[in-house]
């Protein structure tokens, strides 16, 4: 077997590998919703599900999360002209987990959404 082959087998193995590492391929999305812009997208090879909600008015919503690849948010962070502010889920601020956990709802809501979309070719007569 020649270099080339096998660098080409390596490489093709390695591509597989890491299509493969998806943990959530179902929620994948890039579109609208309404009038936001929705991406739905995992990092650190799927360990990561981000939820990025671009609002009208230009104000962007990330919704993470980043432990046990649960689908339960970690953080929301929401970004307002030049601010940006992150609430975690286990803030002692009751304020501050009170807003994650509307985020969660949230967060929930568009996976539904993403869902509908996503199938609704199935339920086309």
């Amino acid at each position: 077997m020649t270099i080339k082959k096998t660098l080409g087998i390596i490489a093709l193995a390695s591509t597989i590998g890491l299509a493969g590492c998806a943990n959530n391929p179902e929620y994948t999305f890039n579109g609208k919703i309404g009038e936001e812009q929705v991406k739905f997208y995992e990092e650190e090879f799927g360990e990561y599900n981000i939820l990025k909600v671009v609002k009208a008015d230009g104000s962007i919503i990330r919704y993470v999360d980043n432990t046990k690849n649960d689908l339960k948010i970690e953080y929301v962070e929401i970004k307002v002209g030049d601010n940006t502010t992150q609430y975690y889920l286990t803030s002692k601020n009751p304020i501050a987990a009170g807003i994650a956990q509307k985020a969660q709802e949230k967060f929930d809501s568009y996976l539904e959404k993403i869902m509908e979309i996503q199938t609704a070719p199935l339920y086309k007569e």
